[in-house]
């Protein structure tokens, strides 16, 4: 593995700088050239983020998959690492997993997708390092063959592990195959050496035709689930994208192999937020998600730019009240240099609060954004030039509220009710913005987002 990763960077050294820098973001986490997707494997361990990510370095599709690799010590400023993990033979594809500290070192669990015309197999495989740069011991930890009949062998993907009262648990996305329903699976073992099936949790609809993603964090006193599914169908204001993810929030009780939901609720009200997995070795959960969806237009994949993709901001999750909300890491407040004037840098955090009717819009030189509250929130990203945009808007209706507004050279996350909701979007206008607010909207404050290179 160590020379096919070796010629991957080399590779990517010599592409990056060939990329086309105009829709370039300032603080979230892109690829240096080439596909990114799903977060993977993210961990805090020995004083830094190890933060990794579904790629394809040779192409703007989805392909051959490696994992790439981000290090930070606070989440906003980054360096690119290079390739972590690489498939080893031909047909094969490093998909998604996660991380855990086991006996001092990162222990990460991945999906080995084999796939050849109409053969396909996924399986899970773990590999081990002491530094979270170079990886090795990749060995299977699992044999598909005892799981249940019910349950599929060949759409079984995404291990995602937590040791929870000293022993190791991997939720794993599959699919009920006599149901046609998604499906998280969980896995158990004293160690990752090797793993033996407990249950299952689901089917839900929420969860489409197949599981993905799952992610594991014990939240405010609650077991919280991060899950994404497949085909999810659209259901009143809910699901408007191919796939969703959500939150599924209750308690779970691995001695009897059963989860007790509360509620599940859909993450992101936007058409780009997918996949997000929650970072382990932290003491705080912290959730990062793919800030893009599938089946959808990738302008800088048709400009010819040379890449796709991006992380959310980093959100932190929080239980109260009876209900889960997100708002960014604090870690990006000491990035935040206040601007005067009606003038909107790319990248800024806009806060504001709408005491009933308002309009806030944002103009640039080819487009416009606008954030209405008339009955709900709502984003509209129509007037871009990304020739896809969308209006989205929240469940709840709100004669008061905050409202917190991320925003960067071709993204816009916006945080309602002290992230009670959240509408996120791809955005691709040129130039700063002029901001223009009507009707009841109060306390509007402006900053720019400086992130140290």
């Amino acid at each position: 593995m160590t020379n096919v990763i070796q010629r991957v960077d080399r590779y990517i050294a010599k592409t990056k700088n060939q990329v086309n820098a105009q829709y370039r973001m300032v603080y979230h986490m892109m690829p240096p050239c080439g596909w990114m997707n799903d977060p993977n494997g993210l961990i805090y361990f020995g004083g830094k983020y190890h933060l990794y990510y579904q790629y394809n370095p040779f192409d703007t599709h989805s392909g051959t998959m490696y994992w790439g690799h981000f290090i930070s010590e606070d989440l906003i400023s980054y360096e690119d690492a290079g390739v972590a993990l690489a498939p080893e033979e031909k047909y094969q594809s490093i998909f998604s997993g996660g991380a855990v500290e086991e006996d001092g070192k990162i222990t990460v669990l991945y999906t080995l997708h084999f796939e050849q015309g109409d053969f396909r197999t996924e399986e899970i495989y773990k590999a081990v390092s002491a530094d979270g740069n170079t990886y090795s011991g990749n060995k299977r930890i699992f044999d598909n063959g005892r799981l249940p009949a019910n349950l599929s062998r060949t759409d079984f993907r995404d291990p995602c592990p937590a040791k929870i009262d000293g022993r190791f648990y991997v939720f794993v996305g599959g699919k009920d195959i006599l149901l046609n329903k998604g499906v998280i699976i969980v896995l158990g073992g004293n160690s990752l050496d090797k793993l033996e099936y407990e249950f299952y949790i689901g089917p839900f609809a929420e969860l489409g035709d197949m599981g993905e993603c799952p992610s594991y964090f014990r939240v405010g006193g609650k077991d919280v689930l991060l899950a994404s599914g497949c085909h999810v169908h659209e259901r009143d204001n809910d699901f408007m994208n191919i796939n969703a993810s959500v939150f599924i929030v209750g308690e779970l009780d691995f001695d009897k192999g059963r989860m007790h939901v509360d509620f599940i609720k859909e993450i992101d009200k936007g058409d780009t937020f997918y996949a997000p997995q929650f970072i382990r070795g932290s003491d705080k959960p912290v959730m990062i998600g793919w800030l893009e969806m599938w089946n959808k237009p990738y302008p800088t994949r048709d400009l010819g730019h040379g890449w796709v993709g991006a992380f959310s901001v980093p959100r932190q999750i929080e239980y109260r009240d009876g209900d889960i909300f997100q708002r960014p890491v604090d870690e990006i407040n000491k990035y935040l240099f206040e601007v005067n004037g009606s003038e909107v840098p790319l990248s800024a955090d806009i806060n504001f609060r709408f005491e009933g009717e308002g309009k806030l819009t944002l103009e640039g030189l080819n487009g416009k954004i606008i954030i209405t509250n008339n009955g709900n929130v709502c984003l509209d990203t129509r007037f871009t030039n990304n020739s896809y945009g969308s209006i989205r808007r929240t469940n709840g209706s709100y004669e008061s509220c905050g409202v917190r507004v991320l925003l960067d050279a071709s993204s816009i996350e916006v945080f309602v009710d002290d992230g009670r909701e959240v509408i996120s979007s791809r955005i691709y206008i040129d130039g700063s913005y002029r901001i223009v607010s009507e009707g009841k909207i109060c306390g509007l404050k402006i900053n720019e987002i400086r992130r140290k290179v």
